[in-house]
């Protein structure tokens, strides 16, 4: 079945939450890196940054969880009792919590998907708001026609599994520590109150799982004219992208592009001698159209100028 409505038990974290700068490829990795490992790859996550068709900056995330993780997952929250949560009910409070919304949700025969999404009108995104961005380094190759322009940047993800693995509650703020160490808080009785859960409070069976098997993918929008180390993908029916895929470990990887412009100055010089070269064409056409026939010498049987008597001005 196919959703596009919030899920009716939402599970409110503090607001202490609320203007948290979203580490967000931190988000992505996190909570599904927790959500796989019951079959060693039972997960992965696609983070899409691109502009859609009104030209505003849009970044995805969609999780893609297997049947056999799922069930696993579902069952062992039922030790919460009435705090139990199913997977898409926790999705939905952790992505609402920093503005995304539900875009799209599927059950089916192979698992549990989502996608969330948000607008930024102004183009700046949450990545870029916190530094993260991915920014390209570029380097050129000319010759006297083409320029070809390749440029190479660092995977999103690196760093994230190291981050991920040093996050420690109630210190960063960062969406890591949330999903790994959850939010808590003391009431005005001294109680301990629990405004957001861990992930592996939520669903038991996740504890000492290693998440290594996570598939992260990231999607960049660009032309299908460009060349990329990715592979081409199919954002929506307009737009078009390239998909970067690595493990949640701690290798660090680069993604890549490539495209050709023309050179200015190599295309003059050959404008110019090809338009000297049809002036040069043009002029022997027209002289020879030019031509005014045979002269008078050429149409006497003999020359006139050669018998003639100059002093009497008779011929001979």
């Amino acid at each position: 079945s196919t959703s596009r409505s919030s899920n009716s038990k939402s599970f409110s974290a503090s607001n202490m939450l609320r203007g948290t700068k979203i580490y967000r490829l931190a988000l992505c990795a996190c909570f599904a890196a927790l959500c796989c490992v019951l079959t060693g790859c039972g997960a992965s996550v696609t983070v899409y940054d691109y502009y859609s068709a009104n030209d505003e900056r849009m970044n995805a995330v969609e999780v893609a969880i297997d049947k056999t993780a799922l069930a696993a997952m579902e069952s062992s929250a039922q030790a919460n009792g009435d705090d139990a949560l199913t997977v898409s009910q926790y999705l939905h409070a952790l992505f609402d919590e920093f503005g995304y919304e539900l875009e799209l949700a599927a059950t089916s025969d192979g698992g549990y998907s989502a996608r969330y999404v948000k607008t930024f009108p102004s183009g700046v995104s949450d990545l870029d708001l916190i530094g993260t961005a991915v920014e390209f380094t570029a380097s050129y190759k000319d010759n006297p026609f083409i320029r070809k322009v390749e440029l190479v940047a660092k995977n999103p993800f690196n760093g994230v599994r190291e981050a991920f693995d040093n996050a420690e509650s109630n210190k960063s703020g960062t969406v890591l520590e949330l999903i790994k160490n959850g939010r808590k808080a003391v009431d005005e009785f001294g109680e301990t109150v629990v405004l957001f859960p861990a992930l592996t409070d939520a669903f038991p069976c996740l504890r000492g799982e290693n998440p290594e098997g996570l598939l992260l993918n990231y999607v960049r929008g660009g032309s299908r004219r460009m060349s990329s180390t990715g592979s081409s993908y199919r954002i929506d029916s307009r737009t078009s992208g390239y998909i970067f895929s690595r493990y949640f470990d701690g290798i660090d990887a680069e993604i890549g592009f490539s495209y050709n412009r023309p050179v200015s100055y190599g295309w003059y010089i050959v404008a110019l001698v090809a338009g000297g070269a049809a002036v040069g064409i043009v002029f022997a056409v027209t002289r020879k159209k030019k031509d005014k026939g045979p002269t008078l010498l050429d149409r006497f049987p003999y020359n006139p100028e050669q018998y003639r008597d100059y002093e009497n001005h008779l011929p001979m």
